[in-house]
């Protein structure tokens, strides 16, 4: 929708938006705008129940909770901090050479007035010597100033370039997390399972993956609320950060999806953390925190399977991810591997 052809229509939902703001006393923030302004619009039910969630829950206000739900909706708008960052740097840069090209003029004009200088004492005109004296004294302090602003500017302009060069790599490694759950997300995990792909094909070792969904997410979520489902979120990436350590990459991939790199990991403990992770989910209550009530257990569905040399990854991921699919069609809350695929799928054929 181009609210720019529509000026009255997008004053009415800025009102609506900004009255929404001041009866959830939520902080007059752009995220907090964007949020009620889009809810206003009617155009995102997901939003909507989200907010309308939140304000049940008491959350409105709460901005790290706030904070969350906008990064859940519009993650996007990192892309943009990126590009700002990005521009900002190339200006102090810009900055930066613009001085040192002045240091340069200001020596070249300084090296002139030297030469002046001494063809005029060349010339052994003694009464001149006191006059090239004093222009020598008074140009050697012009340029002893110059330097000192200049090397005062240089220090300022470089510490501006640190700061701005940390804050684009701090955006960036955030751009790579899931805001919901702490997890990296799919573009961090495709950023770093290249490298692990690498290593495996140059050194033969092994590399595992293994891919989790959570049962029956949608209808746990339609009955509780996308609140309750955030926290059901929340609690099963717990579960797999408690359960992968040292150089395994759990991530959020999507949704209720979730997914786990094992480098130098054998197939066979690749299963065995795929059950861990299953057990500790399977062990949790979900409780509601608006009243305390218990909402029963949550189960996953796991598939695991080990990368061949030289295959994409893509390859891979897709036979773990058929091994998830026939976990959830033999019953749930089970881990299928690979190598239990063929069986797996000749026994449902066999019911059929």
């Amino acid at each position: 929708m181009h609210y720019w052809d529509m000026p009255d229509h997008a004053r009415a939902l800025s009102e609506r938006a900004l009255e929404l703001i001041r009866e959830c006393k939520s902080a007059p923030t752009p995220p907090h705008y964007e949020l009620w302004f889009n809810y206003a619009s009617g155009l995102n039910q997901e939003l909507i129940e989200a907010l309308n969630d939140a304000v049940q829950q008491g959350h409105a206000s709460d901005p790290a909770f706030m904070r969350d739900l906008h990064m859940r909706f519009f993650g996007g708008n990192l892309t943009t901090a990126i590009d700002d960052m990005g521009e900002k740097l190339q200006q102090e840069l810009h900055k930066f050479v613009q001085v040192l090209e002045d240091a340069g003029q200001d020596t070249a004009s300084y090296g002139k007035t030297l030469n002046v200088a001494a063809q005029q004492l060349s010339s052994g005109d003694v009464n001149q010597f006191k006059a090239v004296v004093q222009s020598l004294v008074a140009a050697t302090r012009a340029i002893e100033t110059k330097h000192k602003a200049i090397e005062t500017e240089l220090k300022s302009s470089s510490n501006e370039i640190k700061s701005l060069r940390q804050r684009l790599e701090s955006i960036r490694e955030e751009s790579r997390v899931d805001a919901l759950t702490g997890l990296v997300n799919r573009r961090g995990f495709d950023e770093q399972i290249a490298s692990a792909v690498r290593e495996a094909d140059a050194d033969r070792s092994d590399l595992c993956l293994l891919i989790g969904d959570v049962d029956f997410f949608k209808r746990f979520n339609d009955t509780w609320g996308h609140a309750t489902g955030d926290q059901v979120l929340r609690l099963v990436a717990q579960c797999f950060k408690a359960n992968t350590k040292g150089r395994d990459m759990a991530a959020r991939y999507g949704g209720e999806e979730f997914v786990v790199a094992l480098p130098q990991t054998t197939y066979t403990n690749a299963l065995t953390v795929a059950e861990q992770i299953r057990v500790a989910v399977e062990s949790k209550k979900i409780i509601k925190r608006s009243t305390g009530e218990t909402l029963g257990s949550i189960t996953l569905s796991l598939g695991v399977a080990k990368y061949v040399v030289g295959e994409t990854i893509e390859a891979t991921l897709e036979r773990a991810d058929a091994c998830l699919y026939a976990a959830k069609r033999s019953g749930r809350n089970r881990v299928v591997g690979e190598d239990a695929l063929a069986a797996t799928e000749g026994k449902l054929h066999s019911r059929a």
